[in-house]
C-alpha cells in the first residue's frame, strides 16, 4: 500500500470508482437474485468482478496487517520495558551479594593473618575518608557498643599496623592512620633493636631520633615498641626504604615505606582486646 499526503491508494478517485462498480454489480445481483436466471448471472458476474475484489483484498490487507503489527509492537514494547527492569533488579542483586562476599572474604583473611589472637580483634568495615587535604582519617562501622576504644591499634592486610583509634561513638569509630601527619607511634628497627619515633608525614612515615652510624639500613623491617604501652610491641609498620646521614645533623634521616595499602582499605581489624596503658599500670606498686 502506497501512502501520500492524500491517503491510501485505494481512496483516490481510480479506487473509489473500482468499489462503487463492485457495490453496483452487487445491488444488481441481489435483485436478480429471484429470476431462474439469476445463478448464472452470479456465476458470470462473480468471475468478472473477481479481480477487482481480489485487487481490493490486496489493497486492504496491508492496513490490517499494520494494525495488527501495531498492536504487537505495543505488546512487545511493553514485554520488553519489564523484561528490562526484572534485569535491572536482578543485577543489582547479584551485585549486592558479590558486595558481601568480598566484604566476607576480606575479613577471614584479615582473622587469619593474626592466627590464634583473632578473639582480641573485632572487623570492621571503613565507611568513610577524610577529604580534608594531609588528613589521613577513617570512619569505621563500629564503636563502643562493639568493644572499641581510644587508643586501640587498627590493622589492615597481613597484620599490619593501618592507625590507631582516635574517637568513638557508640556505632562508629574514627581512626587516624599512620601516614598522618599528626601520627607519632614509638618504633623498633627488628634486625639491630634500634629504637626510633615512626612519624606520619602525609603520604608515608620517617623514622625520627635514630643516632648517626646506627645499625639501619634499607630493607629493615620496622616494628612498633611497647614504650610507655600506647601501643603493644611486635605489630608491623613498614619497611625502610632509604637511610641518609649527614655530619652536621645529630639524626639520621630514615624514610620508611608502609606495608598496608591504604587507598584500598575497606576492611581492617581493631585490637578490642588491647587497652592502651593497662599493663603499666598493673606493673605499678601498690601503696
Amino acid at each position: 500500500m502506497r501512502l501520500d499526503e492524500r491517503g491510501p491508494s485505494f481512496l483516490t478517485k481510480d479506487g473509489i470508482a473500482r468499489l462503487s462498480a463492485v457495490l453496483l454489480v452487487g445491488v444488481v445481483l441481489l435483485a436478480l437474485s429471484p429470476l431462474p436466471l439469476a445463478g448464472d448471472i452470479e456465476a458470470r458476474a462473480a468471475r468478472v468482478i473477481a479481480p477487482a475484489t481480489n485487487a481490493l483484498r490486496d489493497l486492504a490487507r496491508p492496513v490490517s496487517e499494520v494494525v495488527l503489527r501495531a498492536g504487537q509492537l505495543r505488546q512487545l514494547t511493553a514485554e520488553n520495558a519489564a523484561l528490562r527492569n526484572r534485569v535491572g533488579r536482578l543485577e543489582a542483586d547479584l551485585a549486592t551479594l558479590r558486595e558481601e562476599q568480598i566484604a566476607v572474604e576480606q575479613a577471614a583473611a584479615l582473622v587469619a593473618a593474626v592466627g590464634p589472637n583473632a578473639r582480641q580483634f573485632t572487623a570492621a568495615g571503613v565507611v568513610l575518608r577524610d577529604p580534608a587535604p594531609g588528613r589521613q582519617l577513617l570512619l569505621l562501622d563500629r564503636g563502643s557498643e562493639d568493644g572499641v576504644a581510644v587508643g586501640q591499634p587498627v590493622l589492615s592486610s597481613g597484620a599490619t599496623l593501618a592507625g590507631v583509634v582516635v574517637e568513638v561513638g557508640a556505632k562508629r569509630a574514627r581512626v587516624r592512620l599512620i601516614i598522618d601527619r599528626d601520627s607519632a607511634v614509638a618504633g623498633i628497627v627488628q634486625s639491630s633493636r634500634t629504637p626510633g619515633a615512626a612519624l606520619g608525614t602525609g603520604d608515608g612515615i620517617r623514622l625520627d631520633f635514630v643516632p648517626l652510624g646506627a645499625a639501619v639500613t634499607a630493607g629493615d623491617l620496622v616494628l612498633t615498641a611497647a614504650l610507655g604501652g600506647q601501643l603493644p610491641g611486635g605489630l608491623l609498620v613498614g619497611r625502610v626504604s632509604a637511610v641518609s646521614e649527614r655530619p652536621e645533623e645529630l639524626f639520621a634521616s630514615i624514610t620508611v615505606e608502609p606495608l598496608a595499602d591504604f587507598l584500598r582499605l575497606e576492611h581492617v581489624l581493631v585490637m578490642t582486646g588491647f587497652t592502651p596503658g593497662a599493663h603499666i599500670d598493673e606493673a605499678e606498686p601498690a601503696p
